[in-house]
């Protein structure tokens, strides 16, 4: 039997044109992802058909019969995993599930695949062409984020870090991960929901199952419904990561873990919240090292980027940034920064978390549970000989107040205020405890800030309907409006990235 380091060494085994010699050659011109078989038919050396005969015989193994699939079948399988793991759902029962697979000696596959249905799972055999064709075939439209995440799930690598903040590192093997399936189901949501763009996972307890939903661009979206009986184990799985009690459900809890995507470190920040149906995990997704945006690359117009820039020119004072949670404010505010960045420059950051990792400036990550707070952090900061002072977010009349008098002793401090619109965020300083003749000697600026969805560059449409009249006003004569449409770089959402707009209040 020839020898082969492709991980379809059974088919390798049960194909006599395979030798040692042509085994080496289709390894020196493999396409990164493709399989052994793949390989096989593309370089003409058999057919679909000759492999299906050979290795059903073989291995006495049933061929698909796709005249017998039921379309129901898809239901209880996401079309999430089907496309990682390469199968196609055919037929369902209360116990068990049968698919169609190219690669039936895949345990791991057969492993998670039973965790994530509670069924047993029964394999048939088909060609990976065909399983390819049938899922786009099979899949709703509507489902399109899959479709995004199908090439992005196969080279996924998660391995959990250990956190740089005080937190129980945990290393996950390989071998292990294929012993537990709870392990690779949440790595794959964790895994897919970083590289789809999301800044937050939902898992949510419902009745009838548990719903998996990501945040992208700022919309909530479904994407894979487990059942209950997985439930538990899987949201125990995640409080285990980030050092949470597994056996206390009736008080929300909050912890962090870190783990790493394809070599790249992400922090998470996980909440869990007691519900109706079982616990509530939300997990916000950091990527500490995103690169810092220029204040150009937000989207602003040039008139907003002019007044960012006088604003910047002040070397004492403090500026605002409000917003609701979400809106990109921490973003902001490190454009700011990289703006004014420089080596005569102090710059020091208290924040929670620190959402972004910039050489050049000392930042403070703030850690209540060691009396680290807000304010404790910034009277310290202010002993450090700092030019400028970036917060977080003022929360409290003690923040308020040391940051308010550090801006009024020659420091420029920037912050971020929880508040509707840039007037509101004088109201909001006096109801948090500032006196009134402070802010109006200390407050340089106030930036009012709003995220919106950008159209996707790629499937975006000109409208060519007349413009209604009470925007005719507002828009220039001769300029070109578009409109969603929907393709896969975009998951038929027709909408692909956000950019900024402000209110701008000096």
């Amino acid at each position: 039997m020839p020898e082969t380091n492709f991980p379809d060494e059974w088919l390798a085994q049960s194909l006599e044109v395979l030798t040692t010699e042509r085994l080496a050659e289709l390894r020196a011109k493999a396409e990164p992802g493709k399989s052994l078989w793949e390989t096989v038919v593309q370089e003409k050396l058999a057919t679909d058909d000759e492999i299906l005969e050979k290795v059903s015989t073989r291995f006495r193994l049933r061929v698909a019969n796709l005249a017998e699939m039921d379309p129901g079948a898809r239901s209880a399988l996401p079309e999430a995993l089907a496309r990682r793991y390469r199968v196609l759902p055919i037929r369902e029962t209360e116990a068990y599930l049968e698919v169609a697979t190219a690669n039936p000696f895949d345990l791991d596959m057969e492993k998670t695949l039973g965790f994530a249905t509670a069924r047993e799972i029964r394999l048939a055999l088909l060609p990976p062409s065909k399983i390819s064709e049938q899922i786009d075939q099979q899949y709703r439209p509507e489902r399109a984020l899959d479709r995004l995440l199908e090439n992005m799930g196969q080279s996924a690598e998660l391995v959990q870090l250990s956190d740089e903040i005080p937190a129980e590192e945990y290393n996950i093997t390989e071998a292990a991960a294929s012993e537990r399936p709870v392990v690779k189901l949440v790595d794959l949501i964790l895994s897919e929901g970083i590289l789809s763009r999301a800044s937050d996972i939902h898992i949510e307890p419902e009745e009838g199952g548990v719903a998996v939903r990501y945040r992208i661009d700022g919309v909530l979206r479904q994407v894979m419904k487990i059942p209950r009986a997985a439930g538990l184990p899987l949201i125990s799985r995640i409080k285990i990561m980030s050092s949470l009690d597994i056996a206390d459900r009736l008080r929300p809890q909050d912890g962090r873990a870190r783990v790493a995507v394809n070599g790249q470190p992400i922090d998470l920040r996980v909440s869990t919240l007691p519900a109706a149906h079982g616990e509530k995990v939300v997990i916000r997704i950091l990527d500490s090292r995103a690169t810092v945006k220029t204040l150009d690359s937000l989207g602003l117009n040039p008139n907003e980027v002019e007044h960012v820039l006088k604003l910047l020119e002040f070397h004492e004072g403090i500026i605002l940034v409000t917003g609701p949670t979400g809106s990109g404010k921490t973003t902001t505010l490190y454009s700011m920064i990289n703006q004014i960045k420089s080596e005569g420059v102090n710059i020091v950051t208290v924040e929670d978390p620190v959402e972004y990792r910039m050489p050049g400036i000392v930042q403070v990550q703030v850690q209540e549970k060691t009396g680290l707070t807000f304010a404790a952090a910034l009277r310290s900061i202010l002993r450090q000989d700092p030019n400028v002072v970036l917060v977080g977010e003022i929360r409290d009349k003690e923040t308020a107040q040391i940051a308010t008098q550090a801006s009024l002793t020659g420091h420029l401090v920037l912050s971020t205020l929880h508040t509707n619109d840039a007037a509101n965020a004088v109201t909001r300083l006096v109801d948090i405890g500032v006196e009134a003749y402070k802010i109006a000697a200390a407050l340089r600026g106030v930036l009012a800030q709003r995220l919106m969805r950008r159209l996707c560059a790629t499937c975006k449409e000109a409208v060519t309907t007349p413009l209604p009249e009470r925007l005719k006003k507002w828009i220039p004569y001769g300029v070109t409006l578009y409109r969603a449409a929907g393709c896969p770089d975009c998951a038929m959402t027709g909408y692909l990235g956000r950019f900024s707009i402000l209110e701008v209040l000096t």
